[in-house]
């Protein structure tokens, strides 16, 4: 007769998990965005106040973790070691030594120099300055859902833009780009969640096309857009 590793195990999209006889667990996962490389030995608190330890493999988009034992952890519950080297595309080079954390970003990845907002006479403020109000319009926004149910809602829209350069020329600010969006309040939830515990859509964000205005943006998303 052959040893049983595992008491139980599940699956589901993404996402294979076999349980130990001492609680521990095998998983593997996979994500469809982003990448990372690395492993690292980490320790996380469980329900029994002991320490988890575990060994995670990243690579590409493929998530290893093997279980290495149970043992006391003296650290605060919500904090836990780790002796770990990961690239990642999101979070750059990151290193960790017990609970000390050091990490690099990558010198291509797109830094915020402004996110602002139009004011009524056209000029810009920062979004978290709330000296001022910013421009917006209203308009009539329909929403229809799959079983053919119409939501007849008002939308308050008004415009953003977002200035960005590479990490590397932060300093200068140069080269940079200007992405400009509608930022849009409904009156009522929006999509087919919309009454449910989860709720629906009251606000979002829309790329706004160049010599686009807010309501023919808005009536662009209307017609492409959709809210699970």
């Amino acid at each position: 007769m052959k040893p049983v590793i595992f008491t139980h195990t599940s699956s589901e999209r993404g996402l294979w998990r076999g349980w130990l006889r001492n609680g521990q667990s095998v998983e593997i996962s996979t994500s469809r965005y982003g990448w990372d490389f690395g492993a690292g030995v980490h320790v996380h608190s469980n329900d029994a106040d002991m320490g988890d330890r575990m060994l995670f493999l990243k690579l590409w988009r493929l998530t290893i973790i093997l279980p290495l034992g149970v043992i006391p952890h003296p650290w605060p519950a919500m904090y836990g070691p780790q002796w770990s080297v990961y690239a990642s595309a999101e979070f750059g080079l990151t290193f960790h030594w017990g609970l000390r954390r050091k990490s690099f970003d990558w010198p291509w990845t797109l830094h915020t120099l402004a996110y602002e907002h139009q004011l009524p006479d056209g000029s810009w403020r920062d979004v978290f300055d709330r000296s001022a109000r910013p421009y917006t319009e209203s308009h009539p926004y329909t929403y229809v859902l799959k079983n053919g149910t119409v939501q007849s809602r008002t939308a308050t829209v008004g415009k953003r833009r977002h200035i960005l350069c590479r990490r590397a020329f932060k300093a200068i600010g140069w080269p940079r780009w200007v992405r400009e969006s509608v930022d849009v309040e409904f009156d009522g939830e929006v999509g087919e969640r919309a009454g449910s515990w989860k709720g629906g859509t009251i606000g979002c964000g829309y790329d706004l096309r160049a010599g686009e205005t807010l309501l023919e943006c808005l009536r662009r998303m209307e017609h492409d857009r959709k809210f699970p």
